[in-house]
């Protein structure tokens, strides 16, 4: 046989379906081959069509059996860019119509699949068919359950016919809730991408956030380690505690003896208010006035408190013998008495005229 019919045979053989990579034979596609592993692509043929969001990017260029799975060539035509992150699925165009393999991207973008790439069962799937439903039924029907799933119909409908009410009432409802939730899928898929949004930026600052945790674990294991210094502290702290009330409890009639005493004078204090404060004015205005009088000479003024009943008023000033040594100072009724006491005892009269 000649070279140039051997060559033919090969070609006629490759487009049968048998994989021209496999005879050792360059392969015709003109874009980027990718390996996809399919644990079963029911009547998938070759030069079936490979579509991407309904666009045909390539056709199937082998299918061949590799152990318990199918191993299929798939060809993109040149130029065309599909994620890597991708989901095979094997379709079909109609109810009965020929099947294809549909490529879903599961992310946008870089990296894309490249010559030589393979995507393995857990990438790829077939879709569900009315002949594999077909299938399942007639495998029931088969298998003598067809009189259970009379009772089982049966049943249903009695249940069914007894609240009818309700059930129109539950699928009022939930025609309701579905009207509801169409109504706002805007503002779920708002509140979708912002958990998309917080998940990322979570990712993002997980190397902050394990720094974080790292930190917090060498706090936790600093107060481990001054555990005893802490009890201690706080043992401390209690015996102040203690130590502060019964001291206030021994000095609580003290106080209350030393603010009954303060008493009085506060309340002569308070009358004398108007008394005290116009002396005050008083006293200033003489201050101000007096060298007035006698310019040029030099004039020494003490001014003293006496009580207005004193014989001795304006003529001697008790403050000035201090509390140890005051001389005796006589009142209207004739007693000798100390100033100091006196004063304390009468302080500025209460006002009378």
């Amino acid at each position: 046989m000649s070279r140039t019919r051997a060559l033919a045979l090969a070609a006629l053989v490759c487009l049968a379906g048998t994989s021209c990579n496999a005879l050792g034979l360059p392969s015709n596609c003109g874009g980027t081959e990718v390996i996809a592993n399919f644990r079963q692509v029911g009547d998938l043929v070759v030069a079936a069509n490979v579509q991407s969001a309904d666009v045909v990017v390539g056709t199937i260029q082998d299918i061949e059996l590799d152990g318990w799975q199918a191993r299929v060539g798939l060809c993109l035509n040149e130029g065309e860019e599909i994620s890597a992150d991708v989901k095979a699925v094997v379709r079909t165009t109609s109810l009965l119509g020929e099947k294809f393999v549909d490529l879903k991207p599961l992310s946008e973008g870089p990296p894309f699949l490249q010559d030589g790439d393979v995507l393995t069962v857990e990438q790829t799937g077939k879709a569900t068919e009315l002949e594999d439903v077909f299938a399942r039924l007639a495998s029931i029907l088969g298998a003598g359950n067809l009189e259970q799933l009379n009772r089982f119909t049966a049943a249903q409908a009695e249940i069914l016919s007894e609240h009818t009410d309700d059930l129109r009432l539950i699928l009022r409802e939930l025609h309701k809730f579905t009207d509801t939730l169409d109504g706002r899928r805007d503002q779920i898929g708002a509140a979708i991408d912002s958990l998309d949004a917080v998940a990322r930026t979570t990712l993002a600052d997980a190397g902050i956030l394990e720094q974080f945790l790292e930190s917090f674990a060498g706090a936790s294991g600093v107060l481990a380690d001054q555990k005893n210094g802490l009890q201690s502290l706080l043992r401390s702290l209690d015996r102040f505690t203690e130590v502060s009330v019964q001291l206030l409890r021994e000095t609580q009639g003290g106080f209350e003896t030393q603010f009954k005493k303060l008493r009085p004078v506060l309340r002569v204090l308070v009358e004398n208010s108007a008394n005290v404060r116009e002396s005050i004015q008083t006293l200033a205005t003489f201050a101000e006035y007096w060298p007035e009088s006698m310019p040029g000479d030099y004039l020494q003024l003490d001014v003293c408190q006496a009580s207005p009943d004193m014989y001795g008023q304006g003529l001697t000033c008790p403050q000035s013998f201090g509390s140890g040594g005051a001389p005796p100072v006589s009142s209207r009724d004739g007693s000798a008495a100390n100033a100091v006491d006196l004063i304390m005892k009468q302080p500025l009269g209460g006002g009378r005229r």
